[in-house]
C-alpha cells in the first residue's frame, strides 16, 4: 500500500490539482480556487471533444453499405452550434477566470497593508542568489539601520504582512514562493511590489522562476518564518 501511494504521489506530483505545495499564506486559497476551477472546467471540455471524437471515428467509419456525404459545415445550423460552442467556452472560462482574478486583486494583492507592524523587505536578485535588506525603524532603505542577512536566506514573522520590493542587479528574474502562491518579476530598471503574510512556522523554498543564465538551476534560496518570539 505504501509503495502505491509513492508510485501514485511520483505520476502526479506535477499536477497542481492534486498534489499543491502546502498553503500557509493569507491568501494563497484565492490562487488555488482559480486553478482548480481552471483545471475542473478544461478537465470536462477536454473529455467533451474526446468522446465526440470517439463517437464520431464510430459512426462515419468506412463500412459495406455506407456513403460519404461531403458537407461543408457553412449551413445556419452548423455555424449556430459553432458559435455557441465558442461562447460558452469563453464565458465559462475567459469571463469567469478574469472575473474571479480582479475581486481577487482588488480585495487582497492589490490593497497593500498599512501600519507599523508591516515588515518591509528589499529583495535584489542576481545571478545567481538572493540580496536582501530591511528597512530599519525608519521604514526607509538605504539608511544606517537597514538590516542585511545572509545571503539567500530570508527571514520573516509570522501572521503578520510583508511587504516587498524587487529590483534586480543583473538580468531578469522571478521572485517565487509556492508556499504563498506568490510570484513577482525582477525586471531591470523597474521597482515591483507585491505583499504577502505567513500563517505557519518553518523554512520554505525561494526559487527564481524566470530563465537567468547557464546557472538558473542553482538559484535557490529559503525563506524562514518565525514566531514573534523568536
Amino acid at each position: 500500500m505504501n509503495q502505491f501511494r509513492k508510485i501514485n504521489k511520483f505520476v502526479f506530483s506535477g499536477i497542481w490539482f492534486l498534489d499543491p505545495p502546502k498553503d500557509i499564506s493569507v491568501d494563497g486559497w484565492r490562487i488555488d480556487n482559480v486553478i482548480q476551477y481552471t483545471d475542473v472546467v478544461i478537465t470536462l471540455y477536454f473529455g467533451i471533444v474526446v468522446l465526440a471524437m470517439l463517437y464520431f471515428i464510430i459512426k462515419y467509419r468506412a463500412r459495406p453499405g455506407h456513403k460519404a456525404v461531403y458537407d461543408r459545415g457553412d449551413t445556419k445550423k452548423h455555424v449556430g452550434i459553432t458559435l455557441g460552442m465558442g461562447l460558452l467556452v469563453f464565458l465559462s472560462i475567459d469571463v469567469v477566470i478574469e472575473g474571479m482574478s480582479f475581486k481577487d486583486l482588488n480585495e487582497a494583492f492589490w490593497n497593500f497593508p498599512k501600519g507599523d507592524d508591516v515588515v518591509q523587505v528589499e529583495v535584489m536578485p542576481q545571478q545567481f542568489a538572493w540580496n536582501f535588506r530591511y528597512a530599519g525603524n525608519d521604514g526607509t532603505f538605504g539608511t544606517e539601520d537597514d538590516l542585511i542577512p545572509s545571503q539567500n536566506q530570508m527571514h520573516i514573522p509570522v501572521n503578520k504582512p510583508v511587504v516587498i520590493q524587487i529590483a534586480p542587479y543583473d538580468v531578469i528574474h522571478s521572485f517565487y514562493l509556492p508556499n504563498f502562491r506568490i510570484k513577482i518579476d525582477a525586471t531591470p530598471g523597474m521597482i515591483n511590489t507585491m505583499w504577502f503574510q505567513a500563517t505557519e512556522t518553518g523554512q520554505f523554498e525561494i526559487a527564481c522562476a524566470e530563465l537567468c543564465g547557464n546557472s538558473h538551476y542553482r538559484m535557490k534560496g529559503y525563506l524562514t518564518v518565525e514566531s514573534e518570539e523568536d
